[in-house]
């Protein structure tokens, strides 16, 4: 596939800068540090949970040193793209988001390839999808060490399901509600006796049932095949449909906030890492939610790998360090101590994992059920433009769900909107 023509002309103009600076630059690349201990720095955003690790590790290495640098997301992933364009600043780890992992791994030639040393020794332990996103199509290349993973469930009412006639216990609302043509019988009988919503915003509806497939917006060559997927017509359609029983409030703002804890709609479409967010912010529904196997089949939404950006001096001691760190034995203590969902389905059956409890989700297995859907996730191609994509998508059902357009007008806007960002 080409590379994107913006981060070309980025390249090329910051390279010719750092061409220009002074060669006596500092440089926030591993280093020797004063009493020749080994630095190594690490690029990551807050809430990743390994601080403890990190001073462990250090610990059981007593000439490893570990330079920790947290950013927001947002802005992490931007100054990683600036100085691998600069061609130096780079930290010798960095973490990189599923959001962004096509875009950095289009341009793979600024990492060190894991297979040269021993990544395909530790293959199996990993989730197969987690590590073919892991690596290039030919596989010739791995990227980075997968951390987490965020396979999807949902998240329900109780207490309005029974309000609505709907079964109220997980493997009953699994069955009755397995495809997503039930799910939304079910929601249309939820407003008819409640007048509550099923779902909060039919963007989230989109995002679900997007990640359900294999095929998306483009092949694995890096063609765009969005007009002819059949996973993005259906996600379009079901999203159209859903507009009658979604509440019309986004997820991440204050509206979506205030209705979850009003009970103004009875499902959420949720990974493990969320479960918090309903706790956070409707703290007076504990006890009324259960979790229950997704319509339709699991996807995943989160989740990260552990790159070497080529800047890093010290790789092979990075490489032990990743690989350490996200390992299944640690994997399983950062979900103890955090809930990050490991990426290692060996403990998948360990007690702790399967015992998951929480009262507030009336549930005793929750991580059995979120192992469940892990494993039931497929990989998906999703090329460096699937992001602007799913943002023209979004905006387009936004659009119709406000009656701002008809449905035809909003994909046939998308689709020329689309086409136009991937032409650039």
């Amino acid at each position: 596939m080409k590379k994107i023509a913006q981060m070309l002309i980025v390249l090329a103009l910051i390279t010719g800068l750092a061409a220009c600076s002074s060669s006596g630059s500092s440089s926030k690349g591993s280093s020797k540090g004063e009493d020749g201990d080994i630095e190594l720095t690490f690029w990551l955003w807050p809430g990743m949970g390994m601080d403890s690790y990190i001073q462990q590790y250090e610990k059981d290495h007593p000439n490893i040193k570990i330079k920790v640098q947290e950013t927001e997301y947002s802005d992490h992933h931007q100054n990683l793209l600036t100085v691998l364009a600069a061609g130096s600043g780079a930290p010798d780890i960095a973490a990189v988001e599923s959001g962004y992992i096509e875009r950095f791994k289009e341009n793979n030639q600024h990492f060190y390839n894991l297979l040269d040393y021993g990544a395909a020794d530790i293959k199996s332990d990993y989730l197969d999808w987690r590590w073919k996103e892991a690596s290039t199509n030919d596989e010739k290349v791995v990227f980075g060490i997968p951390t987490d993973v965020g396979p999807m469930a949902m998240a329900y009412r109780m207490d309005i399901f029974e309000e609505a006639g709907l079964p109220t216990s997980p493997d009953e609302v699994s069955a009755q509600m397995g495809t997503w043509e039930q799910y939304m019988e079910a929601g249309k009988k939820l407003k008819a006796a409640t007048g509550k919503n099923m779902f909060n915003h039919v963007t989230d509806l989109y995002a679900a049932v997007r990640e359900q497939g294999e095929k998306q917006y483009f092949d694995e060559n890096g063609e765009l095949i969005i007009e002819d997927s059949e996973l993005i017509k259906r996600a379009w359609d079901l999203s159209i449909q859903g507009i009658e029983i979604h509440n019309n409030t986004q997820r991440g703002t204050t509206e979506w906030s205030a209705s979850l804890a009003a009970g103004d709609f009875a499902t959420v479409f949720l990974p493990p890492w969320m479960l918090q967010n309903i706790k956070n912010d409707a703290p007076d529904t504990a006890g009324l939610w259960n979790i229950a196997l997704m319509p339709g089949g699991s996807g995943n939404w989160g989740g990260s790998l552990l790159t070497l950006p080529k800047q890093g001096k010290h790789a092979e001691e990075a490489y032990k360090f990743i690989t350490w760190v996200m390992s299944p034995e640690i994997q399983l203590e950062i979900f103890k101590e955090k809930g990050n969902f490991p990426s290692t389905p060996a403990i998948y059956d360990t007690d702790e994992v399967q015992n998951l409890k929480d009262e507030f989700f009336n549930r005793d297995d929750l991580g059995a059920i979120f192992s469940e859907a892990a494993k039931a996730v497929k990989y998906v191609y999703r090329g460096p433009m699937t992001g602007p994509i799913n943002t023209i998508m979004g905006d387009a059902l936004i659009s119709v769900s406000d009656g701002q357009a008809t449905e035809e007008e909003a994909w046939k806007k998308a689709m020329e909107e689309v086409k136009r960002q991937v032409g650039r």
